[in-house]
């Protein structure tokens, strides 16, 4: 019994056995996570913004978020803080979400 017990917890603290990656977590989280889990968020993004504006890829989320996990004071911001400034820098970008004045 001690010895499950000891590979449950062993299997438990592996790195690849950690909870998966939440709009939540930090991005110095996002920067320390295989591509693979970085991906699956970033797919979910894409899903739920893709009507907004069809440049709201997978592909533009990672490389966006990754981007803004490369500041250096943005290690403590969390994955849901780059998401906006995704979003919003996009909608700058191309115009849409301005008032119409």
């Amino acid at each position: 019994m001690l010895r499950f017990s000891a590979l449950f917890l062993a299997a438990a603290l592996l790195p690849g056995a950690a909870h998966a990656l939440s709009m939540t977590d930090t991005l110095d989280a996002w920067r320390q996570s295989p591509a693979m889990e970085r991906l699956q968020l970033a797919t979910r993004f894409g899903k739920s913004f893709v009507s907004v504006n069809e440049s709201f890829t997978a592909g533009y989320f990672v490389r966006c978020i990754d981007d803004v996990a490369g500041y250096s004071n943005a290690q403590k911001a969390k994955i849901e803080d780059a998401l906006r400034e995704c979003v919003a820098s996009q909608l700058r970008m191309t115009g849409k979400g301005m008032a119409d004045d």
